[in-house]
């Protein structure tokens, strides 16, 4: 687990001291050690910010050379089946000079070019420079749990694990991107490809890109097709998938260094710390947090799963003196990123590391087998939902997310309802990122039409035509590759890494996806039960009562901090025009008189706010400082 970045021109050489600089800038990714390295011809130059997890020797150093090709890698993540290969390749006669995941992804693309990447199992986010191709190779695990992000320049390319790191290079703009805004007050996150800033681009999941003087062209490499079913009885799926879960754990407890779990009491990570304790004879270590306010404490259920498996416990409390922390917040994420469960979750990875290096998650269980509220639908609903599915155009439901908001008088709302529960129940999925403003409050927002979301969301809607045919597919599906990878992935990656932790998702290893997709919609979702198959499953290691109990998720007591503690800063941040530019001031502070004086719920927009004019005094400042 590591920070990368580099550089590269065709015309004027790149300039190693600003690689450099981004590699300082991502030392909190990668404390162990760091080197830059710039090929023979000096049009490249790649750098490294290490945390070393597996071969702690100096054999591990990045960026690392094949001497037989002086082909160059600088890699962040980990390849949980390198072993197996590694064997392989000692079998066809290949050495290797450490015991290093890295040194085997160098021989392997020597032996089988780019092509490579679909033998890997892990995640992954790396830059290859091909000496005899004379292009790089840049690449992303399958679900996007390593980020990385670049910016096309007149002459070349320069990319890194971070926006902070990225933007800070002194030939990157700034200059924010209108599409990306607009995106991002629908979503609370930015989406990939997208940035908050026009002159970067986030690679997307599942894709690698080759870089030559032609030019970058991008690919994606694996997908998720939910279409073709397995005939399996229940009793079969259930062996089949605990057979499978145990293996992608035991694969992610190799490490060189502590290892632990976080452990939020829900079901998802309480059935990993149990897996987990059955695949050791130590003690797991576990880490918890939580919160005063009892309605969004959860450590209580991680304290019964802690005492019935004997880990060695660590829980700990949030209290509402957040502040100090939104500056890290928005350092690290390096663009506006409204999902609250940030903060739990840079808290936890800060627990947890003070003990250990690496930690299991559960994140991925909801998306992988179906466990929110809008995947439980009846039996009819999902027939129903099969036949009006495959008779929407895009267009036509793209259109319908955009309206459904809106629904006031009692025909509109009883329209709303058959589709989302009966006719299109797929529209939820969208309807989900309506949380914070929908389209014609972001319209008084922006003082302008929309300019993007009606494409972003038809494009959605037509690519999962091709590989979902129920509407519980077709909702798995869209999450997958947009909520979990432009939002949930991208907070715990920053939230883990942000202190010098590796956080390890078993629930979200690919061929557990791929199992997963192939199942029956019965087996996960049933009398509106959610991940009913994992949940069968975790009846096996868990009490009933902490199965099925409310689901809670990770959300803070967030109205209470921003009408106490965090009152003053809001204010001052969300009543200052420079900051909130480009938005209509008197709808802001419309917002802000409904939630502090009439007491409206306006939590997540005022959040939204907060953090969008967070980010923007920081770049302001940078923009400052630079000239």
């Amino acid at each position: 687990m590591c920070g990368i970045a580099g550089d590269l021109r065709w015309e004027d050489n790149p300039k190693e001291h600003k690689v450099q600089a981004m590699v300082h800038r991502l030392r909190h990714r990668g404390p162990d050690d760091s080197g830059v390295w710039q090929s023979p011809d000096k049009h490249c130059i790649l750098g490294h910010a290490r945390l070393s997890i597996i071969d702690l020797s100096a054999a591990g150093h990045q960026p690392m050379v094949d001497p037989v090709t002086q082909n160059a890698i600088v890699f962040n993540g980990e390849i949980y089946n390198f072993l197996e290969l590694r064997k392989e390749c000692i079998q066809a006669g290949e050495r290797f000079f450490s015991d290093s995941d890295t040194e085997v992804m160098l021989v392997l693309y020597r032996k089988y070019g780019i092509h490579f990447i679909t033998r890997l199992r892990g995640m992954f986010a790396f830059a290859i420079w091909d000496s005899t191709q004379k292009c790089l190779f840049l690449a992303r695990d399958r679900v996007g749990k390593k980020p990385l992000y670049y910016a096309l320049l007149r002459n070349g390319i320069v990319f890194a694990s971070e926006l902070d790191a990225l933007v800070n290079h002194p030939d990157v703009s700034r200059d924010m991107d209108d599409e990306a805004l607009e995106l991002y007050l629908q979503l609370q996150f930015v989406p990939a490809p997208w940035s908050i800033y026009k002159a970067v681009r986030k690679l997307q999941p599942a894709c690698y890109a080759v870089y030559n003087r032609n030019g970058l062209k991008t690919q994606q490499y694996w997908d998720v097709n939910y279409k073709p079913k397995i005939k399996i009885t229940e009793q079969d799926a259930l062996d089949a998938l605990e057979a499978k879960l145990k293996e992608a754990i035991k694969l992610r407890m190799k490490a060189d260094v502590p290892l632990g779990a976080l452990l939020s009491g829900g079901v998802d990570s309480s059935l990993i710390v149990a897996l987990m304790s059955g695949l050791t004879s130590e003690s797991v270590k576990t880490y918890s947090i939580g919160f005063k306010e009892d309605v969004f404490n959860e450590l209580p259920y991680a304290k019964t799963v802690a005492e019935q498996y004997s880990t060695d416990h660590h829980p700990d409390i949030i209290n509402g003196d957040i502040e100090p922390l939104m500056q890290n917040l928005i350092r690290h994420y390096g663009e506006p990123f409204a999902d609250t469960s940030a903060i739990p979750s840079f808290y936890v990875c800060r627990t947890a590391r003070a003990g250990v290096t690496v930690a299991m998650n559960g994140d991925g269980g909801d998306e992988l087998l179906g466990g929110y509220p809008r995947y439980w639908l009846k039996p009819q609903a999902i027939v129903l939902g099969r036949f009006f599915g495959q008779h929407g155009s895009p267009d036509k439901l793209a259109t319908l997310v955009a309206g459904l908001p809106e629904a006031r008088s009692l025909p509109a709302r009883a329209r709303r309802k058959w589709l989302l529960r009966f006719a299109n129940p797929e529209l939820q999925s969208m309807m989900a990122y309506a949380a914070s403003w929908n389209d014609p409050e972001r319209e008084a927002l922006l003082g302008r039409k929309s300019s993007v979301l009606h494409e972003w969301r038809r494009s959605w809607f037509e690519k999962v035509e091709a590989f979902a045919d129920n509407p519980i597919d077709r909702m798995l599906w869209i999450d997958n590759r947009a909520y979990l990878t432009g939002d949930l992935l991208v907070k715990m990656d920053i939230a883990s890494m942000h202190c010098g932790l590796e956080a390890r998702s078993p629930l979200l290893d690919h061929e557990l996806i791929e199992f997963c997709a192939s199942l029956p919609a019965s087996l996960k979702v049933r009398r509106s039960t959610g991940k009913y198959l994992l949940k069968k499953l975790a009846e096996r290691y868990l009490p009933k009562e902490l199965i099925y109990r409310r689901k809670m998720g990770f959300a803070p007591p967030l109205s209470g901090w921003l009408r106490g503690s965090l009152r003053k800063l809001t204010e001052d941040v969300l009543l200052d025009r420079r900051l909130m530019s480009p938005f209509d001031q008197n709808v802001i502070q419309r917002i802000m008189n409904e939630f502090f004086e009439h007491g409206i719920d306006h939590s997540a927009r005022i959040w939204s706010l907060l953090m969008f004019g967070l980010w923007h005094r920081y770049n302001l400042n940078a923009l400052e400082g630079a000239s």
